[in-house]
């Protein structure tokens, strides 16, 4: 099964689940809706937004990244991204809400026994709240506003969307290589990822980030993978950005590597574009820097295939076809896309790993990396910046694109390095 047509059965299976969602949020909040004399209007918006929500998730399923004719134009961008942004809110609810409903309906039902004792009809009833009718009340208080968790967070993701900062981050570093040559010293490197061109991430855009490193003294750009977004669509696009950058490097060059996304439509043809660019795609292999009498190894690890059973083996296996060739009296760079083979690289003779694929996360909600509130720390042990262990570095980039158009104080980045 190819990576393309398992990318379509997921959304497919997404779409389905968030369908069936939001369906059974309008069932828990119809009874509020219909106690509102705007009940009708709130219907009509509710369901035509779903309907367009739902319609661009199935474009997605059929016709992967080419609606609309194959490129958005741009007054239905900010349409798109709003979809988008409700689409993600309510897909981000789906499993705790799908527990606290579990727990209420047991709730309801321990709460809900009836008292078997004969009732005296001569007496009047009382006109305080039995506990029952009590909890009953609060219970449906509750859960309404629990049902509107999915609307206040795609109005915050809207409002972050367009009230966020757009400003492209070029974050200076200086990285101190074990064993590096005096010819070696000084070099400028700048390191850009998850860069995901697409309907969303156009030309308008790439040329921004072309004008911010046009003066940043660099010697050699590395690609940390997913260039193009999902589908082979915009390789064009990307050829002409990866031609731009290039201008920029008179007498370096550009590595680079795949992700997963850039295999999603036919990665052999995208490694083959990014090529014909201007880019040395490494593929499990590696190239030698070299000024003066300095030399310097890049390894580039390719992204195993979706149906790998362990990715992470997959890789390390990648690596070790590598480093057999490799010099240990050389520094070595290695550029791999997920930032979790750390986990394997952190052990071998190498001093520097560069990664992306997490986007920093995108929310940022505490400057503690470490932080709950950070959501990139809840899937990754290792998601954004510079770590450090067993004397071997990893610098996980925070990305250009993205998957989600929301970013909250995780700016688009250039990260430049300067080696000492």
């Amino acid at each position: 099964m190819s990576q393309l047509v398992t990318f379509k059965i997921i959304l497919a299976i997404l779409a389905l689940l968030l369908l069936f969602f939001q369906i059974a949020i309008w069932r828990r909040l119809r009874v509020w809706v219909q106690k509102t004399k705007f009940k009708n209007s709130i219907r009509r918006l509710y369901f035509t937004t779903l309907f367009f929500s739902q319609s661009i998730l199935w474009i997605g399923v059929f016709y992967p990244g080419r609606g609309m004719g194959g490129a958005y134009p741009e007054w239905y961008i900010p349409i798109h991204k709003i979809l988008l942004a409700i689409n993600y809110s309510h897909l981000f609810w789906i499993l705790p809400l799908a527990f606290i409903w579990l727990l209420g309906f047991f709730l309801k039902k321990i709460f809900s026994h009836k008292n078997t004792k004969a009732i005296d009809t001569d007496t009047k009833p009382c006109p305080t709240l039995s506990r029952e009718e009590f909890l009953r009340k609060a219970a449906g208080a509750t859960f309404t506003g629990i049902n509107l968790l999915p609307a206040a967070s795609s109005i915050a993701a809207i409002s972050g969307m367009f009230l966020g900062s757009y400003t492209i981050w070029l974050n200076e570093k200086q990285i101190r290589i074990k064993n590096l040559h005096d010819d070696l010293k000084g070099l400028r490197i700048a390191q850009i990822s998850d860069i995901h061109i697409g309907n969303l991430i156009h030309e308008k855009y790439l040329s921004a980030v072309v004008d911010t490193m046009r003066n940043a003294k660099l010697d050699y750009i590395f690609v940390t993978g997913d260039i193009i977004d999902n589908n082979n669509l915009f390789l064009p696009t990307a050829g002409k950005f990866i031609a731009d950058l290039q201008k920029l490097l008179p007498w370096g060059h550009i590595l680079g590597i795949m992700g997963n996304h850039d295999f999603i439509d036919n990665g052999e043809k995208a490694s083959q574009s990014y090529g014909d660019a201007g880019m040395n795609v490494l593929r499990n292999e590696f190239t030698l820097l070299k000024r003066g009498k300095g030399i310097l190894q890049v390894v580039g690890l390719d992204y195993p295939p979706i149906t790998i059973k362990s990715r992470m083996a997959a890789s390390k296996k990648y690596f070790n076809t590598v480093k057999k060739n490799l010099r240990e009296e050389n520094p070595t760079i290695v550029l791999n896309h997920h930032p979790s083979d750390f986990g394997y690289l952190k052990n071998e003779k190498v001093d520097l790993v560069l990664s992306g694929h997490t986007h920093g996360g995108q929310i940022v909600l505490s400057k503690n990396r470490d932080s709950l509130l950070n959501c990139g720390g809840w899937l990754y042990k290792y998601y954004v910046d510079l770590y450090e262990e067993n004397g071997v570095q990893l610098n996980v980039n925070r990305g250009l694109g993205h998957w989600f158009p929301l970013r909250i104080d995780c700016p688009p980045e250039i990260t430049v390095f300067t080696l000492t």
